[in-house]
């Protein structure tokens, strides 16, 4: 086999089962995020308005773009790898909802910050209706930026969806601006979260030690905030390690395209292009509930929460079972008392 047919099997493969197995995982996990989230005691917290939005938007990402590829992969000659309309539509909507669950991460990177400030203005900035105005002004600007990829997107070359010529090295500064960014919002402001956690623990000890006033109480709420900046953490963690990947294969694609180029070095380019752009980004959007449960283990109880009402029995059959229990011993008495 050469090193295209294998290169070319092993994105069969990756595709056909991998992503497919992702693809379930991510919706489940997208809408378990939802429920755990969307609790009461969660709902008035502006972090959770983000941690909501970045579900629904990766949710979104999930549908539209990995459906489509996971479908190629079984149905090489669909009619939808020939339709323009649908290859401007999938490369918009993609783009789109990519774009808003980044910068709902980015926000609630923020936020948590502004949270652990010692600024009280920057502390008072921390509330739900902020949090949802800044997502529905996120949502329009996504929704508007990106109107030029539904202009030029266009099927390129073995109907691959895609751009080309001078709007292609546009589009890769584009890109390469619109994701990085929100990642080095996030690292900043994740660090600067975890620096003012950290300063405010020291503060706090001593002066609880004084005035012994509600301690519990106090600690409580930093267990809280602190699970939360845990959670973001993991998110951010993940966002970095998949994502970085697309900006950097898209400059590179870029210069080198005018490069004179080998049969084999267009297939290691088409493979790695797949792996940043078909693969590691959609991963990203699946993982992102598994990447709480293992970074808190408060978010894991709040997870198991989910599932006890459908594990306990009702008081009905507890009765039931407990009366056949009592039936059964009184026959196994009677037994013994007349052998």
């Amino acid at each position: 086999m050469t090193l295209i047919s294998d290169l070319s099997f092993i994105q069969n493969i990756l595709t056909r089962y991998v992503l497919t197995v992702c693809y379930a995982l991510g919706i489940l996990g997208s809408i378990l995020n939802l429920l755990v989230f969307s609790q009461k005691k969660f709902r008035k917290n502006s972090c959770s308005i983000y941690f909501i939005a970045t579900s629904i938007f990766s949710l979104l990402a999930i549908l539209f773009g990995m459906t489509s590829v996971i479908i190629d992969s079984y149905l090489p000659d669909n009619a939808s790898k020939y339709s323009i309309t649908f290859c401007k539509m999938k490369a918009y909507l993609i783009h789109v909802f990519l774009m808003l669950s980044r910068s709902s991460v980015a926000l609630a990177c923020v936020d948590r910050f502004a949270l652990c400030s010692q600024n009280i203005f920057l502390r008072n900035l921390c509330q739900r209706r902020i949090a949802l105005i800044l997502i529905l002004v996120i949502c329009v600007l996504w929704i508007i930026i990106p109107i030029h990829v539904i202009i030029y997107a266009n099927i390129q070359s073995a109907s691959r969806c895609g751009t080309a010529g001078v709007y292609q090295i546009v589009y890769s500064i584009y890109t390469t601006i619109a994701t990085s960014a929100p990642l080095i919002i996030m690292i900043i402001f994740s660090i600067w979260a975890i620096q003012n956690i950290h300063q405010s623990q020291i503060r706090t000890r001593p002066a609880s030690r004084i005035r012994n006033a509600h301690p519990d109480s106090a600690l409580r709420i930093k267990r809280r905030d602190i699970q939360l900046v845990k959670v973001l953490i993991s998110e951010v963690v993940f966002y970095v390690l998949s994502t970085i990947w697309f900006p950097l294969t898209t400059i590179y694609l870029t210069i080198t395209a005018d490069i004179s180029k080998t049969a084999d070095r267009l297939a290691v380019e088409d493979f790695i292009r797949y792996l940043a752009v078909g693969f590691l980004i959609y991963l990203n959007s699946c993982s992102m509930f598994y990447a709480h449960i293992l970074a808190s283990k408060p978010f894991r109880q709040e997870s198991q929460q989910l599932f006890l009402p459908f594990c306990q029995q009702s008081p009905h059959e507890r009765g039931f079972r407990g009366t056949s229990i009592i039936s059964k011993n009184r026959e196994r008495l009677k037994y013994i008392y007349n052998h």
